[in-house]
């Protein structure tokens, strides 16, 4: 078993949890990237759920949980410069991506600078909930929205943690972090089209308003190999709905063995 040192300086990346194992016995690291307005611990149950065979290695994006007193990021280039400067040591080995929502965007980019610079790219990009880039954004403008406006639309979406209800407080610092998120989302830069030799899976939930059939299979433009949409039970945060069903679909499309590029592995989620 070691531990993530993700500098020259050997210190843990802000992005990672300082206790993050990485077990050498595992066959693969599945780099994971959070919603909107969400935080890493939305894949808390993922490495009991994927088992030993797979390092689950959630990643924090500034201004939430542990790293709540940090600004969070407006500017989507500035991000992935961060992201890729701290990632890039974790990246040696045969490694998937997942990126929910916001983090489709986040992951596909990451892959796209990786593969543009000549670096090793992912086996699979997995993405849930997320339209592609040259679609448009998300209906709800982030910067003119009201608070209560914003807080309506995400809690159609079933986005609103439980615990804000009642505490108003609490619920304007989601709706703080929500708006700062989507505006990180709307600051991504539009670019022609340009296909990635990396396998495309999406994950698409049966409700989701914010993602439909036909804007899912659009992602078949940004690769030159492999594409598969998956269909998944709930709406836009079908993760947290159905965890389950959830990881039994991601432990199919990881390629557990080594360089076998959308090849199961095994899954340690109970069949439904």
């Amino acid at each position: 078993m070691t531990t993530v040192h993700g500098s020259a300086s050997g210190t843990v990346p802000s992005c990672l949890s300082p206790s993050q194992p990485l077990p050498d016995s595992a066959s693969i690291r599945l780099l994971c990237f959070h919603h909107a307005g969400g935080a890493a611990s939305s894949f808390a149950f993922w490495q009991a759920g994927l088992g030993p065979d797979v390092t689950v290695i959630p990643v924090q994006l500034p201004g939430r949980e542990r790293r709540v007193r940090e600004p969070r990021f407006r500017d989507f280039g500035r991000l992935l410069d961060e992201l890729d400067e701290q990632l890039d040591p974790l990246l040696d080995q045969h490694y998937a991506v997942y990126g929910h929502s916001l983090g489709g965007l986040i992951a596909h980019e990451l892959t796209r600078r990786r593969v543009t610079t000549g670096r090793r790219a992912p086996e699979v990009l997995m993405v849930g909930a997320c339209a592609p880039p040259h679609l448009p954004r998300t209906a709800v403008a982030p910067q003119t929205a009201s608070d209560s406006e914003l807080g309506s639309w995400m809690g159609e979406l079933g986005g609103v943690p439980s615990q804000a209800s009642g505490h108003p407080r609490w619920f304007l610092r989601c709706v703080d972090r929500l708006r700062d998120d989507l505006g990180l989302a709307h600051s991504h830069p539009r670019r022609p089209v340009v296909p990635l030799p990396v396998p495309i899976r999406v994950l698409a939930a049966e409700h989701d308003p914010l993602l439909l059939p036909a804007q899912a299979r659009e992602w078949a433009r940004h690769t030159t190999v492999d594409f598969e949409v998956h269909t998944v039970p709930g709406g836009h945060f079908f993760h947290r709905e159905f965890p389950e069903a959830t990881l039994r679909v991601i432990s199919r499309l990881l390629p557990v063995a080594a360089g076998r590029s959308g090849a199961g592995g095994r899954s340690w989620i109970p069949e439904a």
